[in-house]
């Protein structure tokens, strides 16, 4: 039974958040915290193990879609790849009372981004202006200032949480003026970038519950299979503004949950 509802879940997270562009680790770490009673220390190395097969298919599909941006996505990764090295190593020494108040600070920031991001469009349209009016800064150095802020945003959370460290991507992306399906499509290439960096050297201090990783990622890797036609559903027409604002509720929820 225990196998049994842990693909189930692998599954289920597996589809909705790789087609939010992410890897879900966030969501595999409270899991195996709070519901099987792990160590966060055994909790983070098996989330990432679980994250990365069903991370390289969601991303190749993404791929096949041909709405990935490397340009942006490349670009995001000079400031991540740092961070990732440099939180995962400091994260050994960092107490785990603190944990918790940096990613709920991390989310907090990121969840309220995309929410103004998404009402800062619905108010252009009500205003007359064209409904896709460009949210790219025109300033060069506040495009690079968002590439080195959320990069590194995103580094932080998956060095020093064990997280995909999806959603500071997605949010910088989305500021850069993607529409949603490519930012969803660039921040899954950058992910797993990062997801594979986290992986190596979160697993050299790390110890992982194969008896849970395993069935989570079978059932992950199913997910990801049809994720990038969830992706392409659940964004069409005016559901993608609605998916934004969800989103940074989302995340913002996450963020209380880490601190209650």
């Amino acid at each position: 039974m225990r196998i049994l509802l842990l693909v189930v879940v692998g599954l289920l997270v597996g589809t909705f958040v790789i087609a939010l562009g992410s890897g879900g680790g966030s969501i595999y770490v409270g899991l195996l915290t709070a519901v099987l009673g792990l160590d966060p220390a055994v909790a983070t190395a098996t989330a990432l193990v679980t994250t990365l097969p069903s991370l390289v298919i969601g991303t190749w599909g993404y791929y096949e879609k041909k709405h990935m941006d490397f340009h942006k996505g490349n670009r995001m990764l000079l400031s991540a790849l740092p961070s990732v090295i440099i939180c995962s190593v400091v994260s050994f020494w960092i107490p785990k009372a603190a944990y918790g108040y940096i990613l709920a600070a991390i989310l907090f920031f990121v969840g309220g981004v995309i929410i103004f991001k998404a009402f800062h469009k619905k108010k252009a349209k009500k205003s007359g202006t064209a409904q896709n009016a460009p949210a790219a800064p025109r300033k060069k150095w506040e495009t690079v200032a968002i590439y080195a802020l959320f990069g590194i945003l995103g580094g932080v959370m998956a060095g020093i949480g064990g997280m995909s460290g999806g959603e500071p991507i997605f949010a910088g992306l989305l500021l850069l003026g993607d529409d949603v399906f490519e930012t969803i499509s660039t921040s899954s290439w950058v992910v797993i970038c990062m997801g594979i960096l986290g992986a190596s050297v979160h697993l050299i201090g790390g110890h992982v519950d194969w008896g849970a990783a395993i069935p989570l990622t079978i059932g992950a890797t199913c997910g990801a299979l049809i994720a990038p036609h969830v992706a392409r559903f659940i964004t069409r027409g005016g559901r993608a503004k609605w998916l934004e604002g969800a989103l940074g509720v989302a995340l913002v929820a996450m963020g209380i949950r880490n601190i209650v």
